[in-house]
């Protein structure tokens, strides 16, 4: 844009500057009012069309300069009797596109030319574009304007023709494009040749009426029309503008004036609120500012100047929108760095700054002040940091103290030499920062004298500061660092966590070291409080670490360079003492909370897919409660978090077994029954005791994946860096340990109260085994009343159990169920119960054998009752049948021996007695160095159910009577006795004084084939007396080593048989006379032993060897 001048001939810079001044300083009200009047009579472009406009503008005018009606009448004559005066438009061609093509080539040679139409001989032309449609000029025009409301501007684009020969356009043919173009080059070079004419071509025009043109300027496309033709022949871009030759300085100055006036009316008329108005005037007073600057020749940097000094001025008293000041700020910073404005203005800026920037940074500091983060706040803050960007990198003239002390009390009187708009700031937020701290200090004291008091009133104060560090990170902090760059949240911080860490560290600390630990008794797993104030106050000591924590946080997120020098870094340490009473207190609230999870379960499972009933999953949920303190409290301190992670695992087994003994009170005493009698009594096993026994198990459980979340793997790694691997590894070892332990103790609750399922089903079991024995076979149903007694609650406890808890109870009951039958049989025995009683007891004991799946008893029954045949019943230790080591069944053996012993009738009881010998002759006789009383020589053989036997000889008996010798005989027997009582008992002679005796003696003995079935034979050597035949040993053979032979073979051609003599020292203390001295209401027993006992008490024991 080209701006008018003024040119003096004669006068001196100097005279000029002064004469200007006099016109400004001189200057009246009316004056600048008669002056806005001519121009509004005389105004330009298309504000003002009609005289009802220009009566309302007057009107305003006169309102805003409080002006009356003869006056105003008076001045309108004066102005309507001057002269117009001298308006320009300023016209600049830009650019034009989609021009019709004029050359043979298909382009053209554009150029413009501008003329008004009531001047139609002053063109002004501009510069030629060669082959283009699309020309970019960009050139500008002054034009003189005598009648700015009837006047049009024309714009005329032509294309350019060179003077040329026919030989030069001749040159073109190979440049030609189209039918068109050659049609075109043919007729230049006939009219050239004819004529030598070469006149440019005419495109279009473009016009433009200037009463349309807006007052303020205007930049457009217009159409290029041509005669004739309908189409357009392309656009092109104008900017136009009006303009004024008048003084600045002075037009300046009475800009100012009228802003203000303006202002202060539109202020008072509208009663807005402060900080509303955003520089918008009404419509009418647009208008009027618009024409003035229009016609006095103001640029748009004076009128940004004149609103920002003018606005600065007015803001003072009353403040206006902080986001107008940005918006002028930032139109001027341009100008201002460029050096664009002159000293005089620069100089006018800044005093109208100076002015201003009080109101910014009073606004910084009282920012809380403020309403709440509103949009408006949030705007206006904006505003002032947008301003403030604007004006930071802008140089301050010398000598210009923008912060004198008189005002800004608050900075630092040392620094207020160096300040700069940056420097400023921030102190301004920090002193805004402490003012608010202050305020908020002496306005919440502590309710009462208590240290809870205290504490409460720290959690406020903190709670305070995080709320406006909030704020000020959701709200402020992206308007600073957007704005200016200035970490407007890490600066509050830093102000905030020193003070709030003088007032919670001692309060903290005092508090901490009077808390004493809150102990659990050992009897009752509640904890011991005498009143609730160390609860109340563990607890908000809590919050209050809480709440540090969190503004902890917020720092190593606003300032993580500055983290370890921050004295909020190390608040953990205050807490340290505490943080035994908070797991006491978690402690404490989770044992209260299991005891009433307890207490509303239902023992229902919680769903169908599932064992378990709700407090097992409450309890859970507990536990997962204690994760989360320890998450919140997130202790940095290794060490200490593995003494607290110690002290959790231990509360977490004091918990569960809180709620393992409260689950087997809750179900103790159901799923007892009284069918009619005391008798009848029993115990049925419950849903509700199998859901107490799995809620107990998924307790359990839920410890080691509870304990793996609480981070132990972290915080051994951790020690291994801050120690050594080797501590970590112990550290960790001690911690398995723990756990481990919890573990155990959680699953030997299990073990109790499956203990306590199986015990309460004893009297039952032990009734229905005694009905049993006594009248099995006497048609009772106890045996099968047992067995479904046993077959129900094992269903039960099959279907709700898991196999692990379902195993051990199996292995509990039959334990109980051996301890039951011992008993049993003990008290049996006692009471010598008929051998009818413990066959039933032990044909029972069979039947629970495979009922409760004990196959590994069986087969050691089996093996026992094998080796037994082999020892004749003689009792077997348990290396005989298993390890020792890992017999579980021993008691169950021996009962099974016992019944079966005591079961047999007495004469197969006494038989086992033979057996039993037989066995220990067979094991003598595979002894080579066994002792034994001498050797007996024999041979047998049965014919035809007739028993041959020939007694060949004696050798080395030992000698019974005084003189060294003896008098043998032997007196032969078949056993079982009631088997063959009609069988004669055969004898030998008798040998005098011979210890090796000749008998030679052949006996035959008829037997029955039930006799040959099965039988021993018994070989008595005694010694004969006169006083009683004395017994001297003995020896077995049994029929089944008889070989059966028919009549033809010869008693004398069968081999010899050598049995050895014996005489065992405790025949008499074996299980079978045992059990045969016990049946002494037995006849037969009696006279069994009685003979047994003459037989081996008679004379002195004789030992000796081979």
């Amino acid at each position: 844009m080209v701006r008018a001048t003024h040119h003096f001939r004669g006068v001196c810079k100097d005279a000029l500057q002064r004469r200007r001044q006099q016109i400004i300083d001189s200057m009246t009200v009316e004056e600048l009012y008669s002056e806005v009047l001519y121009l509004l009579i005389h105004n330009v472009g298309s504000d003002v069309t009609t005289a009802s406009d220009r009566s309302d503008l007057c009107r305003l005018l006169q309102e805003a300069f409080k002006i009356d009606d003869e006056k105003h009448a008076q001045l309108m004559g004066n102005v309507e009797a001057k002269e117009a005066p001298k308006i320009v438009l300023n016209v600049e061609v830009m650019e034009a596109q989609d021009l019709k093509p004029k050359d043979s080539n298909g382009m053209c040679d554009p150029f413009c030319t501008l003329y008004l139409s009531s001047a139609p001989t002053h063109r002004y032309n501009t510069s030629v574009k060669t082959e283009t449609l699309t020309p970019c000029w960009m050139e500008y025009f002054s034009l003189p304007v005598h009648n700015a409301t009837d006047d049009v501007l024309f714009v005329e684009v032509w294309d350019f023709d060179p003077a040329e020969t026919v030989r030069e356009k001749m040159s073109k043919l190979t440049d030609v494009k189209g039918v068109r173009g050659l049609r075109k080059l043919v007729k230049e070079i006939a009219v050239t040749a004819s004529t030598g004419k070469h006149d440019n071509e005419y495109i279009g025009t473009a016009q433009i009426n200037l009463n349309c043109i807006a007052t303020g300027g205007q930049t457009q496309w217009v159409n290029l029309e041509k005669k004739n033709k309908t189409k357009k022949q392309g656009v092109i871009k104008l900017h136009m503008a009006f303009g004024a030759e008048k003084d600045t300085q002075v037009a300046r100055q009475e800009h100012r004036h009228l802003l203000r006036l303006l202002l202060m009316h539109h202020l008072e008329k509208a009663k807005l609120e402060p900080y509303a108005w955003c520089g918008e005037f009404d419509e009418l007073a647009t208008t009027i500012i618009r024409q003035h600057a229009v016609q006095s020749g103001l640029s748009s940097t004076d009128e940004t100047l004149a609103r920002w000094m003018e606005f600065c001025s007015v803001h003072v008293d009353h403040p206006l929108s902080f986001a107008l000041f940005s918006q002028l700020a930032n139109k001027l910073k341009k100008p201002l760095e460029e050096g664009n404005l002159s000293p005089e203005e620069v100089k006018h800026f800044w005093d109208a700054t100076k002015k201003f920037l009080p109101s910014c940074l009073n606004s910084i500091r009282r920012l809380r002040k403020l309403s709440n983060c509103d949009r408006n706040t949030l705007t206006q803050l904006s505003g002032i940091v947008t301003t403030l960007s604007c004006l930071k990198p802008l140089p301050v003239p010398e000598g210009l103290d923008l912060f004198p002390s008189s005002v800004y009390g608050w900075l630092n009187q040392s620094d207020q030499s160096s300040c700069d708009i940056s420097h400023v700031l921030t102190e301004a937020v920090k002193h805004g920062a402490e003012d608010w701290l202050c305020y908020v200090l002496e306005n919440n004291t502590a309710d009462g004298p208590t240290q809870e008091d205290s504490l409460r009133h720290v959690i406020k104060l903190v709670q305070l500061v995080r709320s406006d560090l909030t704020k000020a990170i959701e709200y402020h902090d992206k308007i600073f660092l957007k704005g200016i760059g200035l970490a407007y949240s890490s600066i509050l911080y830093k102000v905030y966590e020193e003070k709030v860490c003088e007032e919670a560290e001692p309060v903290v600390k005092d508090v901490c070291g009077q808390l004493r630990p809150i102990r659990i008794n050992d009897s009752d797993p509640r904890i011991n409080l005498e009143r609730e104030e160390p609860l109340s106050m563990g607890t908000t000591l809590f919050e209050l670490y809480l709440a540090l924590q969190r503004l902890s946080l917020i720092g190593s997120t606003l300032c993580p360079n500055d983290v370890d020098s921050f004295q909020i870094a190390k608040f953990h340490n205050w807490f340290y003492h505490g943080v035994a009473q908070w797991l006491d207190i978690a402690c404490y609230k989770a044992v209260q909370r299991v005891k009433k999870a307890v207490e509303l379960d239902t023992l229902v499972p919680v769903d169908s897919s599932v064992k378990y009933s709700s407090s097992a999953v409450d309890t859970f949920a507990i536990f997962y409660q204690i994760k989360i303190f320890w998450q919140q409290l997130a202790w940095p301190d290794v060490e200490g978090s593995y003494t607290f992670v110690l002290k959790i695992i231990d509360d977490i087994c004091k918990c569960s077994e809180v709620y393992a003994d409260n689950m087997s009170q809750k179900v103790d005493g159901m799923g007892e029954t009284n069918q009619g009698t005391v008798h009848e009594k029993k115990f049925q096993v419950t849903q509700e005791w199998c859901l107490a026994i799995n809620n107990i198990d998924y307790v359990r459980q839920s410890i080691q994946p509870f304990v793996a979340e609480l981070g132990m793997d972290n915080i051994v790694k951790a020690l291994a860096d801050f120690r050594s691997v080797a501590a970590a590894e112990q550290c960790k070892g001690t911690l398995s340990g723990i756990i481990e332990n919890s573990i155990d103790v959680v699953r030997n609750k299990i073990i109790d109260l499956l203990l306590i399922v199986a015990n309460k089903m004893d009297p039952a079991i032990k009734r229905f085994l005694q009905e049993g024995a006594d009248l099995l076979n006497q048609d009772s149903n106890a045996v099968d009343r047992l067995m479904q007694y046993l077959d129900e609650n094992l269903v039960m406890l099959h279907s709700e159990l898991n196999t692990e808890n379902f195993e051990r109870i199996l292995s509990i009951m039959w334990d109980n169920v051996s301890n039951i039958l011992s008993e049993l049989v003990e008290s049996s025995l006692e009471k010598r119960k008929p051998p009818s009683f413990f066959s039933n007891l032990h044909e029972t004991l069979n039947i629970l054998i495979g009922f409760f799946r004990q196959g590994d008893l069986q087969q050691q029954l089996q093996e026992q009752q094998q080796i037994e045949q082999l020892n004749g019943m003689k009792q077997v230790q348990n290396d005989d049948v298993i390890d020792s080591s890992v017999d579980k069944h021993s008691k169950l053996r021996r009962v099974e021996r016992i019944l079966r012993l005591h079961g047999m009738e007495t004469p197969e009881l006494s038989y086992q007695f033979y057996v039993q010998r037989l066995m220990e002759q067979k094991k003598l006789q595979s002894m080579g160095d066994a002792p034994y009383q001498g050797l007996l020589t024999i041979r047998a053989q049965f014919v035809d159910n007739a028993l041959s036997i020939e007694i060949m000889n004696a050798r080395n008996i030992k000698p019974m009577d005084s003189n060294g010798s003896c008098d043998p005989y032997v007196k032969i027997h078949l056993v079982p006795e009631d088997k063959f009582v009609n069988v004669q008992k055969p004898r030998t002679k008798t040998h005098k004084k011979n210890l090796f005796p000749l008998f030679d003696e052949t006996f035959h003995i008829p037997l029955t084939p039930e006799q040959r079935a099965r039988g021993i034979i018994a070989f008595i050597l005694k010694d004969q007396d006169f006083l009683g035949n004395e017994f001297i040993a003995e020896a077995f053979h049994s029929f089944e080593d008889i070989p059966e032979n028919d009549a033809s073979t010869s008693l004398q051609t069968l081999p010899q048989v050598h049995l050895k003599l014996h005489r065992p020292q405790n025949v008499l203390e074996s299980d079978v006379m045992k059990a045969l001295e016990h049946r002494q209401g037995d006849k037969l027993a009696r006279d069994f032993v009685k003979r047994q006992k003459a037989k081996f008490g008679e004379g002195k024991q004789q030992n000796g060897s081979k």
